[in-house]
């Protein structure tokens, strides 16, 4: 079983995430992994698309060595192109239309997939600031930009939990009740999903 824990910064994901044993986690992208400065958009894009197959492999050799694999934030990180847009803080879409194309080609090699369930946690602007100041381990130095990102990350998970029931949940769930894995690789499902986005 594939579980990613999800939601806007400070919201609490690596807490969640490390409550299970580390040899299950899959912790996010460090956030100094970045493309070349000199890269363009499609250089870009394909350099963040490599890094999410990348951390889906790890997912899938956690999941078969331990029964199951934590995700702090979804390898399939398609959301964040999209959020950008959509909250305005990308001036273009031209990012996600290319993130886009790309993660439908991983997903139909296999080299990507859709999570087996995702807790996507969105909690108030006003508590997110509280556990910020509370959480002095942690910089958060785009924290104004990822705030903004909220809404449109519960735009994102509606569209999926709206086309594929159940497989997107809105609290820090107690797994240990949950085994049930879904089809990760489904093209017609991805595409129902996009196609359920709100507009950009």
């Amino acid at each position: 079983m594939i579980i990613v824990a999800e939601g806007p910064t400070a919201v609490g994901k690596s807490r969640y995430a490390n409550t299970f044993p580390p040899a299950q986690l899959v912790n996010e992208t460090p956030g100094n992994v970045r493309p070349p400065d000199d890269a363009d958009t499609d250089e870009a894009s394909r350099f963040w698309v490599r890094c999410n197959e990348e951390r889906w492999a790890e997912v899938l050799d956690r999941e078969d060595g331990q029964g199951r694999a934590v995700c702090d934030t979804d390898p399939l990180k398609l959301h964040f192109a999209w959020t950008l847009a959509r909250a305005g803080v990308s001036p273009t879409t031209d990012e996600f239309v290319r993130q886009l194309r790309l993660t439908r080609s991983a997903i139909g090699r296999k080299a990507l997939g859709v999570a087996d369930l995702i807790a996507c946690v969105i909690l108030p602007e006003e508590v997110l600031r509280e556990q910020r100041m509370r959480d002095i381990s942690r910089r958060r130095r785009n924290f104004e930009v990822h705030v903004r990102l909220a809404e449109p990350l519960r735009e994102w998970y509606s569209a999926l939990d709206f086309v594929d029931p159940g497989r997107v949940i809105w609290e820090w769930p107690d797994v240990s009740r949950r085994g049930d894995r879904r089809e990760r690789y489904d093209l017609d499902l991805f595409d129902t999903w996009m196609a359920r986005l709100p507009p950009l």
